[in-house]
C-alpha cells in the first residue's frame, strides 16, 4: 500500500517538512517497516499561479536524493498532496510495467491533484466505464483509473462548489463501482469487496476533499507503519489558524492530531472545513 500527505493553509507552505524533516514524514515512513518498505516511486504536486505541478519518480524517495532537493525547493505554496508508492498489482503484470514515472502520484487532471492509497480491484472494468476519459490515462496504475472515475463524477459539482452536491457525488460513484462489481465478481472468486483501500486527497489549491474509507467491513486487523496501535487505513488530520493537514500518520507530535472515522469525507478550505459521513 502507500503512505500520502495533504494541505491546504492560508500561509505558503513548503514541502520540505511534510516530505524530508517531520518524524512523520514521508521519507522517514518510507523505511519505518522493513517488510513494508515503500519503493516503488514517490511523488509531490503543488500550485503555481493556479496551476497543478507535479514532481514524481519510480525511483525509492530514500534513493532519490537530488531529486527530492529539486522538489523541496520548488514545492512550496497554498496547496500541497505528497505520496510514497508501496504497489499495489491488482492486473497482475510483470515488475517492468508496474513501476515507473506515470504509475507514480500524485495524478493531475485540469486543476486538479490526487493521491490515493489502496487498491481498486477491478481496474480493467471501471476504466471500460469512463468513456472519454479513459484517453487520459497514461499508467497501469489502478489509483489512476479510480481518479478518473472519481473526476467523471465530480467534476460538475466540483465546479458548482457545493459541499453536499461533492458528498453526493462520491456516495454515487461508489454506488457504480459496486454496480460494475456485480456484472464482473463472478471472475474473482477471492475478492469479497470490488477494492481494498479507497483512502485519498484531492485538491485545486482552493479546497481539500479527503476520504477515509476501506471497504464496507471497515478498518481491518492492519496497523500503521509508524503509528502501531492506530488502524493501517485510518487517515489523520490536524486543524490550526493556517488551515487542514490530511496524513496516512501524524506528520509529528503535536496533540492537535486527531482521527477520522471510518467513512469520512473531509470538505475544507483554510478557514473552515466539515465533515461528512458516506452513509446518507
Amino acid at each position: 500500500m502507500c503512505r500520502l500527505f495533504g494541505m491546504i493553509s492560508n500561509q505558503k507552505v513548503a514541502a520540505e517538512y511534510p516530505l524530508l524533516e517531520a518524524s512523520g514524514s514521508l521519507w522517514r515512513l518510507s523505511r519505518i517497516n522493513r517488510k513494508e518498505i515503500q519503493k516503488d516511486g514517490w511523488g509531490v504536486g503543488w500550485f503555481e499561479e493556479g496551476r497543478p505541478y507535479i514532481q514524481k519518480s519510480p525511483k525509492p524517495i530514500y534513493r532519490n536524493e537530488d531529486l527530492l532537493k529539486k522538489a523541496i525547493n520548488r514545492a512550496k505554496g497554498h496547496a500541497l498532496i505528497g505520496h510514497i508508492r508501496w504497489a499495489s498489482n491488482p492486473l497482475k503484470l510483470p515488475k517492468d510495467r508496474l513501476i515507473g514515472v506515470n504509475h507514480s502520484q500524485p495524478f493531475a487532471y485540469e486543476q486538479w491533484l490526487f493521491a490515493h492509497n489502496g487498491t481498486l480491484l477491478i481496474p480493467k472494468e471501471v476504466r471500460a466505464h469512463l468513456g472519454s476519459l479513459e484517453e487520459h490515462i497514461q499508467g497501469n496504475n489502478d489509483s489512476e483509473v479510480l481518479f478518473y472515475w472519481l473526476m467523471k463524477h465530480l467534476r460538475q459539482p466540483l465546479a458548482r462548489g457545493g459541499a453536499a452536491g461533492i458528498v453526493s457525488s462520491i456516495r454515487r460513484s461508489l454506488k457504480g463501482i459496486h454496480e460494475i462489481w456485480d456484472e464482473c465478481r463472478k471472475r474473482y472468486p477471492l475478492y469479497k469487496y470490488p477494492y481494498h483501500g479507497l483512502n485519498w486527497v484531492l485538491t485545486n489549491g482552493k479546497i481539500l476533499v479527503a476520504m477515509c474509507y476501506v471497504n464496507p467491513g471497515g478498518f481491518g486487523k492492519s496497523k500503521a507503519l509508524g503509528q502501531r496501535k492506530d488502524p493501517y487505513y485510518q487517515l489523520r488530520y490536524r486543524q490550526d489558524s493556517e488551515g487542514w493537514t490530511v496524513a496516512s500518520e501524524p506528520l509529528d507530535e503535536d496533540p492537535r492530531w486527531k482521527s477520522f472515522s471510518h467513512g469520512q469525507v473531509l470538505i475544507a478550505n483554510a478557514k473552515s472545513g466539515r465533515f461528512w459521513s458516506l452513509k446518507e
